[in-house]
């Protein structure tokens, strides 16, 4: 069994307090969590985080998304913090313009005892634009095409479950053999409506243990999102005979 969870910790650079990287550690320790998939890892958050992760089986992965010293003060990461074996890891560029902010995918390849080996994508997609986001999900299209490992797929995608252009991005993960957790209520506090923004996409052969939107860790305006999961032994044998 894994136990995964993506959030968006919320970039609130200029009023920091480096509690907040205490409470996340505390958060991953209280569920043990196996991957902890974070949007808006800001600069000074990811340098506590790091601090406070050595020692522990747990390392951060993820590169920041601008490059140049002069936005270190608000530059992001979209980090994925996990205690499993990494085999290879990147952060890949996704097409942003006309958006003034870039935006980017991290993926960390992992060998897991239960499991075995598992590809981790995590992501947060453009805020303003929708036909930006159908760029960059057709970016995320391709790189889960070359994969061979079983994907799990997380991040803010900016997008809810009744938005046509995502509604057509399920339509092809589901033909590349993943399908999304059903989260039947918000994950962005001020939002409106009981739909989720943030998401996770699962192999077709995984079962979902527990699914749960965490109410009670306030230092964000999102909800983090947490999910256990298992492999249908029986279903998986099924899918690798048709294959």
């Amino acid at each position: 069994m894994l136990t995964i969870c993506t959030f968006n910790i919320k970039n609130n650079y200029r009023d920091y307090q480096s509690d907040k990287a205490d409470k996340i550690i505390e958060f991953i320790n209280q569920n043990k969590i196996d991957y902890l998939c974070l949007q808006e890892v800001f600069t000074k958050c990811r340098r506590d985080l790091q601090k406070n992760l050595r020692g522990t089986k747990y390392k951060i992965y993820g590169k920041y998304r601008f490059s140049l010293p002069i936005f270190t003060p608000i530059n992001e990461a979209v980090s994925i913090i996990t205690k499993e074996k990494v085999l290879y890891n990147r952060t890949y560029h996704l097409p942003f313009l006309p958006s003034g902010l870039k935006r980017v995918v991290t993926k960390v390849v992992t060998k897991t005892d239960d499991l075995g080996c598992v590809t981790i994508l995590n992501t947060h997609l453009d805020y303003m634009f929708d036909f930006v986001k159908k760029r960059q999900l057709k970016k995320i299209i391709k790189l889960i095409e070359t994969e061979k490992n079983p994907v799990i797929l997380t991040g803010d995608f900016n997008l809810k479950i009744n938005n046509p252009i995502f509604k057509e991005f399920i339509k092809k993960l589901n033909n590349l053999g993943l399908k999304r957790v059903d989260i039947h209520e918000k994950t962005l506090k001020q939002s409106r409506y009981n739909r989720s923004i943030d998401h996770i996409f699962i192999p077709d052969d995984y079962d979902v243990e527990l699914l749960e939107v965490i109410k009670d860790l306030d230092i964000s305006d999102h909800y983090p999102v947490l999910l256990k999961v298992s492999k249908n032994r029986w279903l998986y044998e099924k899918i690798k005979k048709n294959r």
